[in-house]
């Protein structure tokens, strides 16, 4: 049986829940930055715990820059999971990995200066040379070429730190494809940074949900509209169940 926690955004926690055979309880984590939300899916003979990172008292959607990763990451910890997998719905720089895809993390380029630690009070250095886990980012990688057959670029991608809420300028993403990124995200930064500094291993499972902006091959000033991001990201949820499974099953 794996323990698995998730982090993620919007609609995968009622993906898991409706999978046939799961069992399913809520609960809330206190943390000392607040309460966390969870929901515990009990399915194959796996837990798996689901967070959603976005959540806020009042049933509201928590903007990105407004989130405590630092809660959200012990929550997710403290459940004492072999594993932890954050899916991020992210803006691709790289023609390999269009919108529809689903890829996998190799590495974060945090450039924002935003600062995401559990040790405020004593110096401790957390090493990221390897920030994802080499072995299961490859067992996820592989159940999604099976799902979708995309090129071998898209489960090797450099993820940018965006500061958000607004989407990026043109040479935001310009700036940050010369610097290595293929794809940029709100959340990436603080949520990696934390769990840097945790014992799990950590994978990360991304939907490319638009082209980032000026990265349209079609059209370089086409809009980057956040409705159709979500639709658009909605549809891939059953293949980031099937990689999710895929881990579950290699523990």
């Amino acid at each position: 049986m794996a323990r698995i926690a998730v982090l993620c955004g919007t609609g995968m926690t009622e993906l898991a829940t409706s999978t046939e055979g799961a069992t399913v309880e809520t609960f809330r984590s206190d943390t000392p930055w607040g309460e966390v939300p969870c929901t515990l899916v009990r399915v194959a003979g796996h837990e798996i715990l689901f967070i959603y990172r976005h959540h806020n008292p009042d049933g509201s959607v928590n903007p990105p820059h407004s989130i405590e990763h630092r809660a959200n990451v012990h929550a997710a910890t403290s459940f004492e999971p072999s594993v932890v997998v954050s899916v991020w719905s992210v803006g691709s720089m790289d023609s390999d990995f269009p919108p529809g895809v689903v890829g996998v993390a190799d590495d974060l380029l945090d450039i924002s200066g935003t600062v995401w630690t559990f040790h405020d009070d004593s110096a401790v250095h957390a090493n990221r040379t390897e920030m994802f886990d080499r072995t299961l980012s490859v067992i996820a990688a592989e159940a999604l070429k099976s799902q979708e057959g995309a090129g071998a670029n898209a489960y090797k991608q450099v993820v940018a730190q965006a500061s958000g809420p607004q989407f990026e300028s043109r040479a935001d993403v310009e700036a940050f494809h010369r610097l290595g990124a293929t794809c940029a995200n709100m959340t990436i930064g603080g949520e990696a940074r934390c769990l840097s500094e945790k014992p799990q291993s950590h994978v990360g499972l991304l939907l490319s949900s638009n082209w980032a902006a000026g990265k349209d091959p079609e059209d370089a000033l086409a809009p980057v509209n956040h409705h159709a991001v979500e639709n658009l990201a909605a549809s891939m949820r059953a293949r980031v169940w099937g990689a999710i499974m895929a881990i579950a099953a290699s523990q």
